[in-house]
């Protein structure tokens, strides 16, 4: 990512993403106690979800700042720009 979007992730997405895991971690543990997960199947399927959420919400933040970038309109193409950033709106 570029700068922009890390600074975006860090001090938007993430602190979002952080406060969803803890309501997660909750409901998964006091499912795992139901079901008679042992530790380690309850640590195993803590860290299938956080790997699931860390990628969606990853996917989710990069389409949205994908969209927009589209939304703000095209900027006019300038030939001294080069073609390695055309596929920028």
């Amino acid at each position: 990512m570029l700068n922009i979007y890390d600074w975006l992730f860090e001090r938007y997405a993430l602190p979002k993403l952080r406060r969803i895991e803890d309501s997660y971690t909750e409901a998964l543990t006091a499912f795992s106690e139901r079901t008679g997960l042992s530790s380690t199947e309850c640590l195993r399927l803590l860290d299938m979800v956080s790997s699931i959420r860390l990628e969606w919400g990853t996917e989710a933040f990069a389409q949205g700042v994908r969209f927009g970038l589209g939304l703000a309109g095209t900027r006019p193409r300038r030939r001294e720009r080069g073609w390695l950033l055309d596929f920028l709106p």
